[in-house]
């Protein structure tokens, strides 16, 4: 099939140019008319069960690939969120004659692949492997026992990611346009949280699997290194047996859509960066006549890499950002346009201001027919080189099965899309793009807010946390101070005497990353200006930081370096373990910022600022314990959860456990497993 398609492809390209013999090169030659496209026969055929069945031949390689689909109406979840992609991947997990271990060594003995997921089984094995990877295909189908330890296993899983999540600005914004767009009782309203993934059950599992796994909902593609004849054997043998079952569908309510700007931002103190994000939601299925027109009017906005308007306006022209982009998603259910990029705090605004400005570009027609050429080019070649995979031809054929396309509809992509004219853009962009009607959100340090607020058509930013819940703002009782509070938690801790005696302390905390036992030990001189952080993975040094005599010596992977910047030396400078009794005099300034919840209780927000480094505590209103902690420090923001305080050898109330956000890795609980002050240490023991 490989080689008709090189050929149709070549045949294709030939007939949109003139050789170069009949070329008057006096002028442009112009193009001939695209082609139709042959993009290889696909067979269909259908079981008694009502299994559609598609099957794309390919005898190059002695592979086959075969997966089943099913078409599930998207549905609420409610308190349950997260048990569609629990059946997924529990659904391998073990059958009535097999455990998830046998099913794996069987699959890799044959050196094949095997997949589940909430909406597909599939494998792909080499051609005289087929027969017995369906007969693992087909036990898997039918005997599902999804295993309590198994699901105990993927709780604890997902529990780790929602805690990771929880730090990263892309869930967190997606997060609160799903609270902000979707009403409650549609659909595509559910989010993820610990509560959600708790309250699902092996029972939720099994009750997915017997009201969605069903054969006259599904699709299957076979792909690869066989005949028609055989295929329908293999599924008369293994598939016609299961039983049809009732297909569900689900009505949703209407989505909420923006009236005027509306700005929904999620804070992330200390955050250098903002995540933005200017969506609509819009109404666009995948068959609709206007879908290519507004593929490539989104391709000259935001969605065709460096060559579109977003990327050259924020990146290039203003430096703001790494990239910038757009996106135009069509859907059955609530199809969306948006778009997207993490800009420098400090532009937050503009950045806004400069993708409406952009989007309105569009709307005044500020595109030629040289921009409509080049992207028709560029869609153009990315579908003639999709045309030499054959599972991109069965992802087409499914498509045209799945969405009810016409049976030419890729036949004639290429006529199609020559035919479009800049009348064709300026009729989809007048339609689905509205610069002044759009959401705003966004991912970052609230002190963009007030900029933000002035661009909200109401002038009110709605504040909603990681799970797009809404912010409750508690107000702070008259009376209470920065300096109330800084003192109550001296207090609490053991009083401002007993902290000011501290001449110098070593702190040994051990936590476990990646599997991994990581060790820290932090020694500080507090007059000398003297301090030490060595770490050892798994009992091997892995780093050693050293301030000393106004340098710092960097020792890590082998590798040294020496720091003597008096600027860089003073920024790393900041050893001090309790910064809260000291002031202005030590360069530090602390604002009381308000009240926010803090792993369910009140807690003081003080921002605490010192040579333009900005740190964030959260100091207890009960207690006067500081709870949290938030810096940022060379693009990355650490926040540290503090727990189980107790009083030390010295008498200084600490902090023994402490739950530390790490990038790409997530919540890592650490423990405090020494704390010494006042041991006599000198600058030559660090």
């Amino acid at each position: 099939m490989k080689k008709i398609l090189s050929l149709t492809i070549a045949a294709a390209l030939l007939s949109l140019f003139q050789l170069s013999a009949q070329i008057d090169r006096s002028k442009a030659p112009e193009a001939g008319p695209a082609p139709v496209v042959e993009f290889g026969d696909f067979e269909k055929f259908t079981l008694d069960n009502g299994l559609r069945v598609i099957l794309v031949e390919d005898h190059d390689r002695p592979l086959v690939s075969v997966a089943i689909n099913f078409i599930v109406d998207p549905y609420m979840q409610g308190d349950k969120t997260g048990e569609s992609e629990f059946f997924g991947e529990l659904w391998s997990k073990g059958t009535a004659s097999r455990t998830a271990e046998q099913i794996n060594n069987e699959v890799d003995f044959l050196g094949a692949s095997f997949r589940t997921s909430s909406s597909s089984i599939g494998f792909t094995t080499l051609t005289k492997y087929t027969d017995k990877m369906m007969e693992i295909l087909s036990d898997v189908l039918y005997n599902p026992t999804f295993p309590q330890e198994e699901m105990d296993k993927m709780q604890d899983q997902y529990l780790g990611l929602l805690q990771m999540s929880q730090s990263q600005p892309s869930s967190i914004i997606s997060n609160i346009q799903t609270a902000t767009v979707y009403p409650e009782g549609h659909s595509y309203s559910d989010i993820m949280t610990e509560a959600t993934v708790k309250n699902i059950t092996v029972d939720d599992c099994r009750a997915y699997y017997d009201k969605y796994i069903i054969p006259n909902s599904a699709i299957m593609i076979i792909t690869g290194d066989m005949k028609l004849k055989e295929a329908k054997a293999l599924c008369s043998k293994y598939l016609a047996s299961w039983e049809a079952g009732e297909v569900i569908t689900f009505d949703d309510p209407a989505v909420n859509r923006p009236e005027g700007i509306e700005v929904v931002f999620s804070p992330k103190d200390g955050a250098v960066q903002s995540t933005i994000r200017m969506m609509a939601p819009i109404t666009l299925t995948r068959d609709s006549e206007d879908l290519m027109a507004l593929q490539i009017a989104n391709g000259i906005y935001g969605g065709g890499g460096f060559d579109a308007k977003l990327f050259r306006n924020l990146r290039e022209t203003h430096g703001w950002t790494y990239g910038a982009y757009s996106s135009v998603r069509p859907d059955e259910v609530s199809a969306t346009f948006y778009a997207f990029g993490d800009v420098n705090a400090n532009a937050t605004d503009s950045s806004f201001v400069q993708m409406r400005q952009e989007l309105q570009n569009m709307m005044d027609g500020d595109y030629t027919e040289d921009d409509l050429k080049k992207f028709k080019t560029m869609y153009a070649g990315d579908f003639s080189r999709s045309l030499e995979s054959s599972d991109q031809i069965a992802s087409y054929a499914y498509n045209i099965e799945r969405y009810g396309l016409p049976a030419d509809y890729y036949a004639t992509y290429l006529q199609r899309l020559d035919a479009l004219t800049l009348d064709d853009i300026r009729a989809v962009v007048a339609k689905y793009f509205d610069p002044d009607n759009m959401y705003w959100f966004c991912v970052g340090d609230p002190s963009v807010i007030p900029a933000l607020a002035a661009y909200d058509s109401d002038g009110v930013v709605v504040e909603l946390d990681f799970e797009g819940k809404p912010i409750e703002r508690k107000a702070v009782a008259e009376g209470v101070t920065v300096e109330s509070v800084l003192n109550s938690y001296l207090e609490a801790i053991g009083g401002r005497a007993l902290v000011e005696g501290i001449k110098d302390m070593t702190e040994e905390v051990e936590m476990s990353v990646m599997g991994m036992s990581m060790t820290t030990t932090t020694k500080r001189i507090i007059d000398q200006k003297c301090f030490s952080v060595a770490q050892t993975m798994n009992g091997n040094p892995v780093s050693n930081i050293v301030l000393r005599d106004g340098k710092i010596k960097v020792s890590a992977g082998g590798m040294e370096q020496e720091i003597t910047d008096p600027a860089q030396v003073e920024a790393m400078s900041d050893i001090y373990p309790f910064p809260e009794i000291l002031g202005a005099e030590q360069g530090y300034v602390f604002t009381l910022e308000g009240i926010e919840s803090v792993e369910g209780s009140d807690a003081y927000k003080v921002k605490q600022e010192k040579g333009g480094m900005v740190n964030y505590n959260f100091y207890d209103v009960a207690t006067g314990l500081k709870v949290k902690s938030i810096a940022s420090a060379q693009g990355q923001t650490q926040e540290v959860v503090f727990g189980d305080y107790q009083k030390t050898a010295y008498g200084i109330i600490y902090p023994m456990v402490q739950k530390v956000s790490l990038p790409q890795v997530g919540v890592v609980e650490a423990k405090v497993t020494d704390v010494t002050v006042n041991s006599g240490l000198t600058p030559d023991q660090l």
